[in-house]
């Protein structure tokens, strides 16, 4: 056969196996939606397992049951691997755990995100120890990508065992509801052993990830939304990152840099009856109004979400409870350091009078979670401002990006109180015996708790010790943030993004 005739039958083939192999398969159908189109181009297509074992009659099939390779996501460049449930349950062998390796280092190598669409039944039984090999191989190469380059997974399906540690490894996971698992043993397993106990309906959902473990940093409706949201989250992850201190702005910002905001100083005026809807916070002083909040249903006491500045891409972090719990800190800390490893500033709303109290508090690991917390903001280098809008007390105040743990400029709303304890308890321990000894015991109690806030807990006696760099209006936040970052940015190269 002559080069013409290779060319021509190649050309035949080449169109034959595309119609054939890629439009009526799950995996591929998936990363279609996700990518942009025509973009993504698939590597390793021909790859097959070998036969380990003649125990288990199982032809190799092409690909071995995922498709990897790379294309752009809303113009940027993203790695992607989407396992085949339809090839012997999307099980995972070498030659299929090797492939997802490669792109994983491809990744790395070229600073790009890796995104990963599991459904598998777990590890190939019949490859035995050569299969345990694979799985190790993925969970070694995603080690060396933490904090490199940005990785996300998809629970579309059984996430069991290796893959379940693999997927963990990620800084977000995106569960669709009724459909993700995501678990350490299988639900039959768990619930077998456990005598009945344990249902296997309640392992590994999206609920159970996405309000006790903390793992679910989103749960979608289905598959659409999850590529949909995915999106969104990649649209705020910067470019750059790696030992190269570069910061993403948006070339074109629609919002007016110097906007202010009466809505801040109206809820300002009633934090002490309804306390700081952080939300509502949050949305007023990012650009649009628009953010993008992660793990919504953990650690509810701290909301930690994506936001812009002026098109700087932001994390802010803001207390939403008067008290500090376990998860909370877990959460604040994870994003903390996510936004440091990728060159994200934060920022921070401090109202909080201290953490849980409780006997079974103490039996916890809040304070493992709370040192925690303190050594991801301690360690941070990118810029950080804080913003003191209330209650910022005790170790609350000190965990919660305070001048004392490296931020870079602190400023205060007038309803912001900075002390040991609050004025109301520190009251009665200090001043028990005037109060009690007094004719009017409760005029007394509330004189001394004035007397407190006034020459204590003041804003102004902390700004008098260089603790807080500006006491602000609340309305003027927005332009307030988005001039002190431009100060700490200017020292640092900035990515245009058009």
């Amino acid at each position: 056969m002559g080069s013409s005739e290779k060319m021509a039958a190649f050309a035949i083939k080449s169109a034959a196996d595309q119609d054939s192999m890629d439009s009526d398969r799950l995996c591929y159908s998936r990363l279609m939606t996700l990518f942009d189109p025509d973009s993504f181009v698939s590597l390793d297509k021909k790859v097959v397992s070998r036969p380990f074992s003649a125990v288990f009659d199982r032809p190799p099939v092409e690909g071995d049951g995922v498709v990897t390779g790379y294309g752009t996501v809303g113009g940027r460049l993203v790695f992607a691997a989407s396992q085949d449930p339809d090839v012997y349950g999307g099980s995972i062998g070498r030659a299929h755990a090797m492939k997802i390796v490669k792109v994983i280092e491809m990744a790395v190598s070229s600073g790009s995100p890796f995104i990963a669409l599991y459904s598998s039944g777990g590890a190939r039984i019949e490859e035995g120890v050569l299969a345990l090999e694979g799985l190790g191989a993925i969970l070694s190469a995603l080690s060396d990508a933490k904090g490199q380059i940005p990785l996300l997974s998809a629970i579309l399906g059984p996430c069991p065992g290796g893959l379940a540690l693999a997927a963990a490894k990620s800084d977000f996971i995106f569960f669709c509801d009724k459909v993700s698992g995501m678990y350490m043993n299988s639900p039959s397993v768990t619930a077998a052993l456990s005598g009945g106990t344990v249902k296997s309906s309640d392992i590994g959902t999206p609920e159970s990830h996405q309000k006790q473990t903390g793992l679910a940093s989103f749960v979608l409706a289905d598959e659409e939304d999850c590529f949909l949201k995915i999106r969104e989250l990649m649209d705020y992850i910067p470019v750059a990152s790696g030992d190269t201190l570069t910061f993403t702005r948006d070339a074109f910002s629609e919002d007016d840099a110097n906007r202010t905001s009466e809505k801040l100083n109206d809820l300002a005026s009633e934090i002490d009856k309804n306390g700081l809807p952080i939300r509502d916070v949050f949305a007023e002083i990012s650009d649009m109004q628009a953010f993008i909040e992660i793990s919504e249903g953990y650690g509810t006491d701290i909301v930690v979400a994506f936001a812009r500045l002026d098109g700087i891409t932001v994390g802010l972090v803001g207390n939403a409870a008067p008290r500090l719990t376990e998860a909370g800190a877990k959460k604040a800390a994870k994003f903390v350091r996510f936004c440091t490893a990728f060159m994200i500033p934060l920022v921070t709303f401090t109202d909080a009078e201290g953490f849980e109290i409780g006997a079974d508090i103490e039996k916890t690991c809040i304070l493992e979670a709370a040192s925690d917390l303190i050594s991801a903001f301690s360690e941070s280098d990118v810029p950080r401002v804080g913003v003191l809008v209330g209650k910022a007390i005790g170790t609350a105040y000190l965990v919660m990006n305070s001048k004392m743990l490296g931020a870079d400029m602190v400023f205060a709303w007038p309803t912001a109180q900075v002390a040991i304890m609050t004025a109301d308890t520190a009251a009665n321990i200090l001043y028990r015996d005037d109060i009690a000894g007094s004719k009017d015991p409760i005029a007394a109690r509330e004189e001394k708790v004035m007397a407190y806030e006034n020459e204590i807990s003041n804003p102004e006696v902390a700004a008098g010790y260089g603790q807080i760099d500006e006491l602000i209006l609340p309305s003027t936040t927005r332009p307030r943030l988005i001039s002190s970052l431009d100060i700490l940015l200017c020292a640092y190269p900035l990515v245009e993004k058009e």
